[in-house]
């Protein structure tokens, strides 16, 4: 229940408790009525009054709850990050000559070393258009007037229909045709003349031309050239490609950049890993803080909660995992360490010391969220906090809605009973009052006779 609402319901305690309206008659007693309805009323809205604080300790441990549990699930969110730098993520490939290859790893290479020499890096097919007609318009105008084209690439053709040039060149890149079409202008900027250019996607020989139904409308700028090159050597007589990216291993692609001869190097590297430890520990030092705000003599909201144990006892199992095999057993050895507050700190440097043999046992070490190791390990001791079902976090939440549920319930029935017991109370004082003022009428009448006969009679005071 928000602050607000339990605000509002004090406030209606209160008008409860005070009078709505003065018990009638002139008795002396009336304060006295009034202030006995009142402490009665007082009294009874004392079991409400402690539904209500109820209420206000629910909202306060239901917020921090959900403080906790935002935090916990970053933790979690930092582990499945850790993911990317591990396993065939953590391969990266070097190379000695970017300007001849580039390279990069897509699958579950293998490490070692591969020596690629680029023959030929291959050239690609271009063309531009012919049209003896200047376009200064490319939005309006077009190289024919007509609106019906026949591309041919190789031995492929395409339909392109097109009232513009812009339109011509969007439609060719939009056919799957293999080229890319641009407009170029080969005037000046004050006499512009837009053309249609043309380049094959493809290494090697491929025909260009684009038809409009009478003529061909390009003219061959560069017939182009396979690439070729050898890998490790082999063949000598080189291997033809009409692709400038090549696989050279299982899981290894290479660009052929230019002619000449680079190695290009496939290794473990735990550089990513290493920057999403340093996230784990930030995200695990926010919610370790927090966790602790919640523990001991001065705790917060929820001091003594089943959940924060569970948190706290969560939070050391994870760092205190050890592995079974290999030379990296623990987080410590990854740099990841205690302090004396109970915080975690790292160090990257113990990373970047790790031997291509102890950087693979990091990799088994940290295994996956759903294969094994410290992540899965891990992801499994938080899946018991942060489950959005079963986890502790989500069911104590629910217990806590269902208890404010039935407080607001009880509170709504004890309104209506006090409500009708001040009613009922407020009549019976006004009749009483009623009744003690006409008494009391009666004794001042009866009193003023008396006076008034003794008065009269001077003998009355001797009398009897």
């Amino acid at each position: 229940m928000s602050t607000s609402s339990v605000n509002s319901l004090t406030s209606t305690a209160a008008a409860l408790a005070a009078p709505q309206t003065s018990t009638t008659g002139t008795s002396t007693f009336a304060t006295d009525l009034q202030a006995s309805v009142t402490r009665a009323l007082q009294i009874a809205s004392l079991p409400m009054q402690a539904l209500q604080a109820d209420q206000s300790t629910i909202s306060g441990e239901t917020s921090e709850l959900s403080t906790l549990g935002g935090l916990f699930n970053s933790l979690q969110t930092s582990l499945q990050a850790i993911t990317s730098g591990t396993g065939s993520n953590a391969l990266q490939a070097t190379v000695s000559d970017q300007s001849v290859v580039s390279a990069n790893v897509t699958g579950s290479a293998l490490a070692g070393t591969y020596t690629v020499q680029v023959l030929n890096a291959g050239s690609s097919s271009s063309a531009i258009s012919n049209s003896a007609t200047a376009v200064s318009d490319p939005t309006s105008q077009n190289i024919s007037s007509s609106t019906s084209f026949t591309l041919t690439v190789g031995t492929s053709t395409y339909t392109i229909a097109a009232a513009s040039l812009n339109a011509l060149a969007t439609a060719i890149n939009s056919s799957g045709a293999p080229v890319q079409a641009v407009v170029v202008n080969l005037g000046s900027p004050s006499s512009p003349n837009y053309q249609l250019s043309l380049q094959s996607t493809a290494l090697g020989g491929v025909a260009l031309q684009l038809n409009d139904g009478t003529t061909n409308l390009l003219t061959s700028l560069n017939t182009g050239a396979d690439g070729s090159y050898t890998v490790d050597g082999q063949p000598p007589a080189g291997i033809t490609t009409d692709s400038s990216t090549v696989t050279i291993a299982p899981g290894l692609n290479v660009n052929l950049e230019a002619t000449g001869s680079s190695t290009v190097t496939v290794a473990s590297n735990l550089s990513s890993v290493s920057s999403q430890l340093s996230a784990f520990v930030t995200a695990y030092n926010a919610a370790f803080a927090e966790v602790q705000k919640n523990t001991g003599q001065n705790g917060g909201a929820l001091v003594g909660d089943s959940t924060v144990l569970d948190m706290e006892q969560a939070l050391t199992q994870m760092i205190t995992y050890s592995g079974s095999s290999g030379s990296i057993t623990s987080l410590a050895q990854l740099g990841v360490e205690f302090t004396q507050q109970g915080t975690l700190t790292f160090d990257s440097s113990a990373i970047t010391g790790l031997t291509q043999s102890q950087i693979g046992d990091a990799l088994t070490f940290l295994g996956d969220p759903n294969s094994g190791g410290f992540l899965q390990y891990a992801n499994n001791t938080l899946n018991g906090i942060t489950d959005p079902v079963g986890g502790s976090v989500a069911v104590e939440t629910q217990t806590l809605q269902n208890q404010n549920a039935t407080d607001q319930t009880q509170i709504t029935n004890d309104q209506s009973q006090l409500t009708l017991m001040q009613t009922n109370l407020q009549q019976q004082m006004a009749q009483a009052n009623a009744l003690i003022a006409s008494l009391q009428n009666q004794t001042n009448f009866l009193q003023g006779l008396f006076q008034a006969d003794t008065s009269n009679n001077a003998n009355a005071s001797t009398v009897g």
